[in-house]
């Protein structure tokens, strides 16, 4: 008996998982690990939660958590790849008639958005950070680390410069990461009360010109 059409319809369609929707999968994953972890930590402390209870509750093995995270620390500041993302973008829309200073105040004020969809999450890792000191080295060594490298690198590109060369990017990128630095102390001591990014914006308009005034 010749095969119906949705029979044949059906022989063609490839089991395999499509690429997006594998994507998607990871994507979920990640961010359940991410919430999981969060919740943990914001309930029980960070030192008290295992890998294997953040992967219990996210509902993965332990093994596909490692998979994902190497540490607590990277799954607590996992959502640091989108952000820094939305950084390196920001950063190339501001205008060359900007000065170096001005334009990475602006670029952080424009991730308002970002810091307001991970507000919880932001003020649990400025808590934590200032808590736990394994989470203070990861937080100084990788993630303000991985932000000064993105402004150091956008402001050679704006001023045309070598940075290995030219002192100006890493100075200001280093003055502009302390003043975030003092927001987010006074921010997590306020408890979130104030806004994060204002705070941000006034520390940053206290930085000095750094000689920055000169884009060529």
């Amino acid at each position: 008996m010749p095969a119906r059409v949705d029979d044949v319809a059906l022989l063609d369609v490839d089991p395999r998982p499509t690429r997006n929707r594998r994507a998607a999968k990871k994507s979920k994953t990640r961010a359940d690990l991410i919430a999981a972890a969060a919740e943990l930590f914001g309930d029980i402390g960070y030192d008290e939660v295992t890998t294997t209870r953040i992967a219990d509750a996210a509902d993965v093995s332990q093994r596909t958590f490692f998979r994902y995270f190497p540490t607590k620390e990277a799954v607590l500041y996992g959502d640091m790849d989108e952000t820094l993302d939305e950084l390196r973008i920001a950063l190339e829309r501001r205008p060359e008639t900007e000065r170096p200073l001005e334009a990475v105040r602006a670029a952080i004020v424009d991730l308002r958005s970002n810091f307001e969809r991970h507000r919880d999450l932001r003020l649990l890792q400025a808590r934590l950070a200032a808590t736990y000191p394994a989470v203070s080295a990861y937080s100084r060594a990788t993630v303000q680390m991985g932000w000064e490298r993105e402004i150091i690198a956008a402001l050679a590109d704006r001023l045309m410069v070598d940075p290995m060369e030219d002192p100006r990017p890493e100075i200001i990128a280093g003055a502009a990461m302390s003043a975030i630095r003092v927001a987010t102390r006074q921010w997590s001591l306020q408890r979130g009360t104030p806004d994060y990014v204002d705070l941000i914006d006034a520390a940053l308009a206290a930085v000095p010109s750094l000689g920055d005034d000169t884009t060529t």
